[in-house]
């Protein structure tokens, strides 16, 4: 699996802990926990579109390294995203 694929999935996994997590009855740090991670995956994901649009841009655009930093730093936070959702999802399961 590429970096792209992995970032891709690591959302999808995020937006389905997200959903589940929206079926229980949070306490109010809990739900602004999750407000929050659901931000930083929205933030990833204009961010990786940046990154697309950088890279695709008539040939000029970032070089194989720079691009592939830059994907490795979005696939850790978004490792970091799904740890702290399964996380919550463990305390609101208790």
């Amino acid at each position: 699996m590429d970096r792209r694929e992995r970032f891709i999935h690591l959302v999808i996994e995020a937006l389905g802990k997200a959903r589940e997590l929206n079926t229980f009855t949070l306490d109010p740090e809990s739900k602004a926990k999750a407000a929050g991670l659901m931000e930083r995956v929205q933030k990833s994901q204009k961010t990786m579109e940046a990154l697309n649009q950088a890279s695709a841009s008539n040939g000029k655009g970032l070089d194989k390294a720079t691009l592939d930093n830059a994907l490795d730093r979005l696939i850790e936070t978004m490792d970091g995203v799904n740890r702290e959702l399964d996380a919550l999802l463990a305390k609101a399961k208790e």
